[in-house]
C-alpha cells in the first residue's frame, strides 16, 4: 500500500525553532502535484486513490533549520572578512544576519532580546544545535574577532548556562580561545560569568526543546567554565580577583539569598583557585566587617526590647517574606506598617545577612583546620591573624567579625599564645599607633577574661605582665602628673582597666590554693575557707598604682570600677570605697591639661579621641572617661552563634557575695569590718611601697 505524507500528517516543530514562513513553503512543496507526481507516482497519468497505513513509519525533522558544516563556515568567513574590510561604513548584511542569530538565541539581555525583536529575528532563534556550529565556525576564526566587538558580545550575552552538555563544551572551548586571542575580552568573560553568581534565575535552565537543567547544575557550569579557563590562561587569576571584588553586590540593593549566595561561590572559588584564596577572604571579611559596624551603630540607637529582637530575633526573616506570594496580601502588609516597623525589619534582614556570611566563614576555617595538613593549618590561623590585625582590630563598633579570631585561637595552646603574642607586641612596642595599641589591651583582656579554653598560668602570666607595664607606666607619668587625665595618659588607663576587668572574670585563676582545693575554685567563700592567698605581688602592684596621682579608678568606665570593688572587697583583696567616695568630688575637666606633654610611644590627645568614638556623645564627666570597650562581649547572633558552644567563659557570681539581699544591720556589720580589713591593709600596703 502507498503511503502519502501530507502537510497535515508533518506534526508542527517546537514554537520558534524556525521560521514560520520556511513551514509555509516547506508544506506547498511537499503537496504540489509534481512533487507527488516525482516522488510518489510510477503512473502520473493515472488518479490514485489516497490510503493510511498504521505500520508506515513516519519521521519527524529535528533540526530543521540545521546546515551543513560547510555553509556555515562559508557563512562565518564571509561576514567577519565583510566586516574587517568595510568596517561600519558600509552596509554589512552579512555580518550583522551573523550576529542577529546570536542576539536571538535566547539571549538573557533583555535590551538584545527587544533589539531582536524589532528587527524581525524574534521567531528566527536558532536552535542549539544550529548555534552549537556557529559557535565551532566562530572558534576556528577567532583571531580575527579583536575588531568585531558587537558580535563577541552578541555571542556572550547568549544564556549557554541552561543548554545540553556538548553545547557548553563547545561554548567553553571558544571562550578559552577568545581570552586567549582577544586582547581585554578576559575580564569581561568573566565579568559575564560572576554577574550570574548573584543572579541566575531557574528559568535559565528552561529552554524550550532543551532537557531542564537545575541552578545547581547550571552553577557548576559556571564553576567549570572558570576552573577551566583559570588552568588554562595565567592571566585569569590577576582579572578574576578585581571581577570578583567589583562584582561583590551590595547588602542593600540584593536579597539574601542572592547576597549570601556571591560569599558561597567565591568561597568555591577559593578552593581551586589558591593562589586567589587569600584576597577572597580578605574581601568577605572586609565587606563583613562595615557590615558589622553599620548594623552595630543603627542598633546603638535602639531600645533594648528592639535590639533583642533585631539581633537575637527572627534572622531568617528575609526567607519568610519571600514566601509570600499574593500581591494583595503584600499590597496591605505594607500599607499597614508603620516607617519604624519598616527599619526594623530592613535592619533585622541586614543582621540575618550578616549571620549568614559569618556562619560561612566559620565553616570554611573549620575545614581548612581539619582537612588540612599541619603546615596547612598553621598558614590558615597566620593568614587569619594576618586579617584581625589588619582589618579586625583597627576598626572600632565591630560586634561579631572578631570572634572568628576568638574561636579559632583556641583550638589549641599553640595558637592561644601565638594570638597573646601579637597582641602583646601591638599593644607595646613604641611604633604602634596610640589607637591600635588601646585596641590591643581592649581585645587582650577581653580574650583573657572570656576565652574558656585559657589555662590558669596564662591568666596569671598575662596578669603579671599587664601589672608591671602598668608600674613601669606610672613611674614614667607620676613625678609629672597633677591629677587623673585621659588625653595624656591614655595607656596606663586602658592598662588598669584591662587588669580591673580580668580580675572580676578571672579571680578564682589568681588565688594560690592549698593541697587538696578544688582546682577551679568555682565554691571558694572567703567566710567559710578564710582569706585567699593571692599570686605574689598582684595585690601591692594593684594597691600602688591605684592609689597614685593618676587615680586610675576615676577615669576606668564606672561600672567596671564599680563591680570590681565589690568583688575586690568581698574576697579580701583590696578596699577602695573610700577612694570612690573622694573621686566622687573630683572633676576630671579641671585636670585636663595640666602639666607638660610627655612623649609615651603614642600616648596622646589623639590616642583616645580616635579610638573611643564615642566621646563626641558623651557629656559631663564620661567625656574624659574610657569606654565600657570588651570585643568578646556574649556573642548574640543565633546561626552563627553555633561556633561558640564551649569557647565562652559566662560570667559567674562569687559566692557568699552581699547582692543587695541582706537588712541594713548586716550591711552596717559588714561595712565596720571592711574598715577594719582597710585600716590593716592599708598599713602593710603602705609599708610595702615604701620598702619597693
Amino acid at each position: 500500500m502507498v503511503s502519502l505524507i501530507s502537510p497535515m500528517a508533518v506534526q508542527p516543530p517546537v514554537s520558534g525553532q524556525y521560521p514560520q514562513k520556511s513551514l509555509k513553503r516547506d508544506a506547498s512543496h511537499l503537496s504540489s502535484p509534481s512533487t507527488q507526481d516525482s516522488l510518489f507516482s510510477s503512473q502520473p497519468t493515472k488518479r490514485l486513490r489516497v490510503a493510511f497505513d498504521d505500520n508506515v513509519d513516519v519521521r519527524i525533522m529535528d533540526d530543521w533549520n540545521t546546515k551543513p558544516v560547510e555553509l556555515v563556515r562559508e557563512e562565518v568567513r564571509s561576514a567577519i572578512e565583510g566586516h574587517l574590510r568595510t568596517g561600519d561604513e558600509q552596509d554589512n548584511t552579512g555580518y550583522e544576519q551573523l550576529r542577529m542569530i546570536f542576539v536571538g538565541a535566547g539571549t538573557t539581555q533583555d535590551p538584545s532580546r527587544r533589539d531582536s525583536e524589532k528587527a524581525g529575528y524574534a521567531d528566527e532563534r536558532p536552535n542549539t544545535a544550529l548555534l552549537k556550529q556557529y559557535i565551532a565556525a566562530l572558534t576556528q576564526r577567532v583571531s580575527e574577532l579583536r575588531h568585531c566587538g558587537s558580535l563577541i558580545m552578541a555571542v556572550m550575552d547568549i544564556n549557554w548556562v541552561g543548554r545540553e552538555e556538548t553545547f557548553v563544551a563547545t561554548y567553553t572551548r571558544f571562550l578559552a580561545a577568545l581570552g586567549s586571542a582577544v586582547p581585554g575580552v578576559l575580564r569581561t568573560v568573566l565579568d559575564r560569568m560572576v554577574r550570574l553568581f548573584v543572579n541566575l534565575p531557574s528559568s535559565y535552565g528552561r529552554i524550550l526543546g532543551e532537557p531542564y537543567i537545575s541552578r545547581p547544575e547550571m552553577v557548576g557550569r559556571l564553576h567549570g567554565v572558570i576552573r577551566y579557563l583559570q588552568r588554562l590562561i595565567p592571566a585569569v587569576s590577576t582579572s578574576l580577583a578585581e571581577v570578583l571584588r567589583h562584582e561583590f553586590p551590595n547588602h542593600r540593593t540584593v536579597d539574601k539569598r542572592s547576597y549570601v549566595g556571591y560569599v558561597k561561590n567565591i568561597l568555591r572559588i577559593a578552593e581551586y583557585a589558591p593562589e586567589l584564596k587569600g584576597e577572597i577572604l580578605t574581601l568577605i571579611t572586609e565587606r563583613v566587617i562595615k557590615l558589622d559596624v553599620e548594623v552595630q551603630e543603627e542598633i546603638d540607637d535602639l531600645e533594648e526590647e528592639e535590639e533583642e529582637m533585631v539581633v537575637t530575633g527572627d534572622t531568617e526573616g528575609v526567607d519568610i517574606d519571600d514566601d509570600m506570594s499574593d500581591a494583595e496580601s503584600e499590597a496591605s502588609s505594607e500599607a499597614s506598617v508603620t516607617p519604624e516597623e519598616r527599619h526594623l525589619k530592613t535592619l533585622r534582614e541586614t543582621v540575618g545577612k550578616m549571620d549568614a556570611i559569618l556562619d560561612l566563614l566559620f565553616a570554611h576555617y573549620t575545614n581548612a583546620f581539619l582537612d588540612g595538613t599541619r603546615l596547612q593549618a598553621a598558614d590558615t590561623y597566620l593568614h587569619l591573624l594576618s586579617q584581625f590585625e589588619n582589618f579586625i582590630l583597627p576598626t572600632y563598633r565591630s560586634r561579631h567579625t572578631q570572634f572568628l579570631v576568638f574561636h579559632f585561637s583556641q583550638l589549641s595552646q599553640y595558637n592561644i599564645g601565638l594570638f597573646l603574642d601579637t597582641l602583646v607586641r601591638i599593644a607595646f612596642r613604641r611604633a604602634t599607633p596610640s589607637h591600635s595599641a588601646l585596641s590591643a589591651i581592649a581585645y587582650l583582656s577581653s580574650f583573657i577574661a572570656r576565652g574558656a579554653h585559657i589555662s590558669r598560668d596564662t591568666v596569671r602570666d598575662i596578669f603579671v605582665l599587664l601589672g608591671d607595664q602598668l608600674t613601669a607606666f606610672r613611674l614614667a607619668y607620676a613625678p609629672a602628673c597633677r591629677g587623673p587625665d585621659l588625653s595624656r595618659y591614655a595607656l596606663f588607663y586602658a592598662i588598669a582597666q584591662a587588669m580591673l576587668y580580668i580580675y572580676c572574670f578571672r579571680w578564682r585563676d589568681l588565688i594560690v590554693l592549698e593541697p587538696g582545693q578544688d582546682a577551679d575554685a568555682d565554691d571558694y567563700d572567703v567566710f567559710e575557707q578564710g582569706e585567699p592567698i593571692w599570686i605574689p605581688g598582684i595585690k601591692e602592684a594593684l594597691h600602688q598604682n591605684i592609689y597614685s596621682p593618676l587615680n586610675p579608678l576615676k577615669v576606668c568606665a564606672p561600672p567596671i570600677v564599680s563591680q570590681f570593688a565589690a568583688i575586690a572587697n568581698h574576697l579580701r583583696f583590696l578596699y577602695v570605697f573610700p577612694l570612690l567616695e573622694t573621686n566622687k568630688r573630683l572633676r576630671l575637666s579641671s585636670y585636663r591639661g595640666i602639666g607638660p606633654q610627655l612623649g609615651t610611644g603614642g600616648v596622646g590627645e589623639m590616642g583616645v579621641g580616635k579610638r573611643e568614638g564615642a566621646l563626641a556623645g558623651k557629656k559631663g564627666e564620661q567625656h574624659h572617661q574610657l569606654d565600657a570597650f570588651f570585643p568578646f562581649d556574649p556573642y548574640q547572633l543565633r546561626k552563627s552563634g553555633r561556633w561558640m558552644e564551649g569557647d565562652y567563659n559566662v560570667w559567674k557570681g562569687v559566692p557568699g557575695m552581699n547582692n543587695g539581699a541582706e537588712d541594713s544591720e548586716d550591711e552596717d556589720e559588714e561595712e565596720s569590718e571592711d574598715e577594719e580589713f582597710y585600716e590593716d591593709e592599708v598599713q602593710d600596703l603602705d609599708a610595702v611601697s615604701e620598702s619597693s
